[in-house]
Formats: C-alpha cells, structure tokens, sequence
C-alpha cells in the first residue's frame, strides 16, 4: 500500500527484492510468486515467473518451467506481470499503442480486460509480498499520463487514479518493485 502521503520526502534507493522488467527486453517481465496459479499456499516467495509475448501470444508460466496461453492479442508492444495475494495474474500490456489490463475481478468473478487510453508504460508489481501484510497489500499500476507518475490499485478495481509527481525522472517507466529497505521503488530509463 501507498501510504496516503505519496512518494518519500526524501528518495532512500535500493536494490530492488526481486529481478525487474528490462526496457530492453519490453516483451518479457518477471515477479515472484507462488508454487502454482490461484495457489498461493506456499506464499509468494516461491519461484520466478515469467511472462512473454511471442507473436499474438502472451505465455505465462514459472521462470524455465512449462508456460501456457494467458490470452492472444495482436499488436502488443510491452508487457507486465504481477500476481495478487490468491495467485490471480495481473498482466499490462501496450496493444496498438493503448495500454490493457487483463486482472482477476472478484466482481464478476472472472479474468477482465480493463482499458486505460492515455498511459505510457505500465508496469505492475503487489507492493508487499510478506505474509503479515496480506490485508495492506495491493498490486500497483504504475504509469505515466501527460508527464505524471500515476498509479491505480487493485482494491479500487483500478478506477481512481492517483498522482505521485507531476515532475518524475527523465526517460520512460522502467520497473516498479520493492526494494530491500522495505519500500516501493520506482525506476526510470529509456521509453
């Protein structure tokens, strides 16, 4: 959870926890989780996971182990992963230059493709993986719109969005993750 307040007063960087998307590689993200989806009996910590676009395909599985369809899209040109406290995929992707997510919504109940026009670089991430924090957790889509870091979260189903910095680094979103001094880090790179 973002604490009401937004961003540190004062940046306090680290390294990130976990291996983080590369702009170098925008069609392939990586985010710990669980031993299997929709089970997240272990924890979050288990295994890396990996999910790439090959083609119109976007494939999801553990990091070197058996993928599988998540879902087929033309045009995709960036991707990321995130997995909710249940082991529920949370994926953004750019289609055709319009950023997507495709998420687990307890209201219908079902996997939801949800449009965002107007955003630059989502990335995705549950912002506390700990099992104490299950109930302050969320996943976090960060962004940027107009030349603002944004970001909406999963206990809002992604409706309200929230402004972090109206003036963020140069360069595009790069990843979103949290860090070893216990905070949620953004970093910037190229678009």
């Amino acid at each position: 959870m973002i604490p009401a307040g937004g961003l540190s007063t004062t940046p306090q960087p680290a390294p990130f926890l976990e291996q983080v998307n590369s702009t170098l590689q925008p069609l392939i993200d990586y985010e710990m989780g669980g031993v299997a989806l929709n089970n997240p009996s272990q924890g979050l910590w288990v295994q890396l996971w990996r999910v790439r676009v090959d083609g119109d395909v976007v494939y999801l599985g553990p990091d070197g182990g058996t993928e599988q369809p998540a879902f087929i899209r033309a045009g995709i040109t960036e991707v990321a992963l995130a997995f909710d406290q249940n082991m529920q995929p949370a994926i953004a992707f750019v289609q055709s230059g319009v950023a997507w997510l495709w998420w687990f919504d307890s209201s219908v109940p079902g996997m939801v493709f949800t449009q965002f026009p107007g955003i630059l670089n989502p990335r995705l991430t549950l912002d506390d993986k700990r099992p104490g924090q299950v109930g302050n957790s969320d996943v976090i889509l960060a962004y940027l719109r107009a030349g603002s870091l944004c970001y909406r979260q999963q206990r809002d189903r992604y409706q309200i969005e929230y402004l972090l910095s109206s003036v963020p680094p140069c360069g595009g979103l790069a990843s979103v993750c949290m860090s070893t001094g216990n905070r949620l880090q953004f970093a910037f790179g190229g678009a």
